[in-house]
């Protein structure tokens, strides 16, 4: 067996594992998620911080996203070298197709976390959706349900994520699996041993390494700066050099791909030697693009994780809501507490926390407290008071 079957075997085998992890993963997610603009973020949450299993199964279908767009190019460049294209015309062309499912597929789901990379990000790929010639205007609004990004584009981008795309790769993901029946029993105890790696590594990788997730979505911040995956940062600099005519980027580039990819069963192969060349030749302009795209980011702010917005958020709060009263140290020498002469709690103090719990705290905050105390519960969100709760407790509880 020689390098470019060794590397489509595995590479199929990896494909389909992330298949079958994508698809256990999804539906483990759609338990808890809600498809609507203004709870979609909160499940996120939910699914990320408090659902149990629910976070390993995040972290697995957002970076197995990512692996199966590498595994589908990987076993598609090395069909290529191994010369099967012509052999093998059906299983081609149904695997071409299934590739544009996943690229649908990550499309789709891209929205579906409602931070402001989600947002934000869907807002330019429907734009430049719009510039195909014709229909672009078209597919844009039907993608969107309507001229904007509305309440109803998230349910229409779950409903493809989850059960038009799936129905839709049904036909060439039994295509692509067909040979797998006529199989031996020695191949098919090599396949179950690298399933059961690609299983192992993937787990691995999602106990340690967390799912991206940015701010909550906010539509009138339009100084954020959105950029796509890694893996389409060569089509993104690409449209910098043709910006005159988006519809070089979304149409006509698409097209002379599909195109040639679709039409390599039809063609003589060259020979394996430049066939080596060619792909080499490709994956030089792509690293070079992509590159390209990231040595031009250098200067961009560093985009902050919902934590990391939250945490900065909270300390913002507590100095311009909080420390009035309760002083910056928490001791309830604020000067608004001296000058009125207020009964401020000192939450340096053991004797605070003897009676103090996180339900109250946060019953305190949200409804106040006497006369002293006024209720936040319509000026704070509910997740900046129970983070505001949680940093009371890390910055003054002497037993923290």
């Amino acid at each position: 067996m020689s390098l470019a079957d060794r590397v489509r075997e595995a590479a199929a085998v990896a494909s389909l594992v992330c298949l079958i992890l994508l698809l256990t993963s999804g539906w483990a997610l759609m338990a808890g998620y809600v498809p609507s603009d203004r709870e979609a973020f909160d499940a996120v949450l939910h699914l990320q911080g408090a659902a149990g299993l629910s976070v390993p199964f995040r972290r697995l279908h957002v970076h197995l996203a990512s692996t199966l767009v590498v595994c589908g190019a990987l076993f598609l460049a090395a069909s290529y070298l191994a010369g099967t294209p012509r052999l093998e015309r059906p299983v081609w062309w149904a695997s071409l197709a299934l590739y544009g499912l996943v690229l649908g597929f990550c499309f789709t789901g891209f929205l579906l976390p409602m931070d402001q990379n989600a947002y934000w990000g869907t807002i330019v790929r429907l734009g430049i959706v719009e510039t195909i010639p014709g229909v672009g205007g078209l597919a844009a609004d039907v993608l969107r349900g309507g001229p904007v990004l509305n309440a109803s584009s998230l349910t229409r981008f779950h409903a493809l994520h989850v059960s038009v795309l799936p129905l839709l790769a049904l036909l060439p993901l039994a295509v692509v699996a067909a040979p797998l029946r006529s199989s031996g029993p020695v191949e098919r105890r090599r396949w179950l041993a690298m399933a059961l790696v690609m299983v192992l590594v993937a787990y691995g990788v999602a106990a340690f390494l967390p799912a991206p997730l940015e701010p909550r979505a906010a539509p009138g911040d339009v100084s954020y700066v959105p950029r796509p995956e890694w893996y389409f940062l060569w089509l993104f600099q690409l449209g910098k050099y043709v910006e005159p005519m988006p519809w070089v980027r979304s149409f006509v580039l698409p097209a002379v791909i599909v195109g040639a990819l679709a039409s390599v069963p039809l063609r003589r192969l060259p020979a394996p030697g430049r066939r080596v060349a060619l792909l080499l030749g490709l994956a030089v302009a792509w690293s070079a693009l992509t590159g390209l795209a990231i040595y031009e980011d250098r200067g961009l702010p560093a985009r902050p994780t919902h934590e990391e917005a939250l945490a900065a958020r909270v300390d913002w709060i507590f100095r311009e809501e909080c420390a009035g009263c309760h002083g910056v140290a928490g001791r309830g020498d604020g000067s608004r507490a001296r000058v009125f002469g207020l009964d401020v709690p000192n939450f340096n103090g053991a004797d605070f926390w003897e009676d103090a719990t996180d339900d109250t705290m946060r019953t305190g905050i949200r409804n106040g407290k006497g006369k002293d105390m006024p209720s936040f519960g319509r000026k704070l969100a509910a997740e900046e008071i129970d983070a505001l709760v949680l940093w009371i407790n890390k910055r003054f509880n002497p037993r923290s």
